[in-house]
């Protein structure tokens, strides 16, 4: 096992690290085929990318036409050295694409077989894709389902339990039987449900939305004990000086695990400003 997923290990079950471990679910072609195009496979310019940022972790969607050959080939295999979370849209995030927001938000009052009917469909690939990652040697997944906006729940917190959350742990429960770490993603504040995402599975929470008022320390010290944070640093609204406080804090208040540092808006075009060198201090080197 090599340190990067070991490191992550640690972290998830809240064990002490010798370095806090970074990673980013979110990682953009645009951003890799601009930065990286020296390589031209997408899993060695992955391997570039981790390597230049120093990441532990590395998030890949898997739910995708292009990543179908790619899993079918076991390519991935290629990134063994870093834990791989796979990356795959909720229920929610589906019902939305699948219908256009407004749309989805009425059928979830006025049409529940919508949704029944995607998250049926969703089950069922992610047991044939929980598979595929596994032999491809990654070490997680993550529901990715934007749920939540700056002031709570898209939908009733009642309507999340006895209906999404019911899927969620189903989800959870076939990550964990494939002998993988269960991740849940979502902007907005998600704080009410915490509990609840806990108590369906899942290891690790991400990003941590501070512009949605979520603060990682609060959030330690009621749910810290059961759980793991990924993200919090926000390169996008955050100055230079608190970007750094917040990084030496985290770093300090996290030694016994816990979280996994990185940001809260993922690698892209757009967020490949100066203050990501504050976050990953060696891409500096890869900038001049």
């Amino acid at each position: 096992m090599s340190l990067h997923i070991e490191t992550v290990i640690k972290s998830l079950k809240k064990n002490p690290v010798d370095f806090l471990p970074k990673g980013e679910l979110f990682i953009g072609r645009d951003f890799l085929d601009h930065y990286f195009f020296e390589e031209e496979v997408y899993t060695k310019q992955l391997e570039r990318a981790a390597q230049c940022l120093d990441l532990s972790l590395i998030g890949i969607w898997i739910d995708t036409e292009w990543s179908d050959p790619l899993l079918s080939k076991r390519t991935y295999k290629d990134l063994q050295e870093y834990f791989t979370v796979g990356c795959i849209s909720g229920p929610i995030s589906r019902l939305i694409e699948k219908h256009g927001f407004f749309d989805a938000m009425r059928s979830i009052r006025n049409e529940p077989s919508l949704f029944s009917k995607v998250a049926t469909d969703l089950i069922r690939d992610v047991e044939s894709r929980a598979e595929l990652a596994r032999t491809n040697g990654f070490s997680g997944i993550a529901i990715t389902d934007d749920i939540a906006a700056n002031k709570g729940l898209l939908f009733s917190y009642d309507y999340f339990r006895e209906t999404v959350h019911p899927v969620y742990k189903e989800i959870s429960t076939i990550i964990k039987r494939n002998d993988l770490f269960a991740f849940f993603h979502s902007d907005g504040d998600t704080v009410k449900i915490m509990n609840l995402l806990i108590e369906a599975g899942y290891d690790c929470l991400h990003p941590v939305d501070t512009i949605a008022g979520m603060n990682l320390y609060e959030l330690k010290k009621e749910f810290g004990e059961m759980v793991c944070f990924m993200g919090h640093i926000d390169i996008i609204t955050w100055t230079n000086e608190q970007i750094q406080k917040e990084i030496n804090r985290a770093e300090n208040e996290f030694r016994k695990g816990g979280l996994i540092l990185g940001s809260t808006c993922g690698l892209s075009m757009e967020t490949a400003n100066d203050k990501l060198g504050l976050l990953y201090p060696q891409w500096k080197k890869k900038r001049q």
